[in-house]
Order: C-alpha cells, then structure tokens, then sequence
C-alpha cells in the first residue's frame, strides 16, 4: 500500500511545481488539499505539509517536495 501513497504524493509534488503554482489567485487552496492528502494518508504526519502555508508569495514551496517527503518519512519498518 505504502508504494501507492508514494506514487500519489509524488503526482501531488508534481501538480503543485507545474500546475499548482498557478492557483495563487485562491489563497492556501493548494496547501489546503495537500494537507487534507498528506493527513488522509499518513495520519497525525500529514499536518507538517502546512509549513508550505508559510511561503505566502507560492513561488519556493512549489520547489520541496514535502508531501513526498512526508511519504518517505512515513515509509513502514
């Protein structure tokens, strides 16, 4: 199961550097979602993709991969 949620934080990674960039005008939609993700899939550890609500311009978070970050971190035993 974990190599799923791999796949699917890394397409969140993905969507958030090309796509997502784009939602600036909806202000946290983006760190919204990712967090909602992150929490659905890995729990209590899923809160920590909020820190990307602390780059208000949108334009350095799009470049860490965090919800992948938080999927490696979470990888079981």
């Amino acid at each position: 199961m974990w190599p799923a949620k791999l796949a699917v934080c890394i397409a969140y990674d993905l969507f958030d550097m090309s796509i997502g960039r784009l939602l600036f005008p909806i202000p946290f939609f983006g760190e919204i979602v990712g967090c909602g993700l992150c929490c659905m899939m890995f729990g209590k550890a899923g809160v920590s993709y909020g820190l990307e609500a602390l780059d208000v311009t949108e334009q350095l978070d799009g470049f860490i991969p965090l919800a992948t970050i938080i999927a490696i971190a979470n990888k079981p035993g």
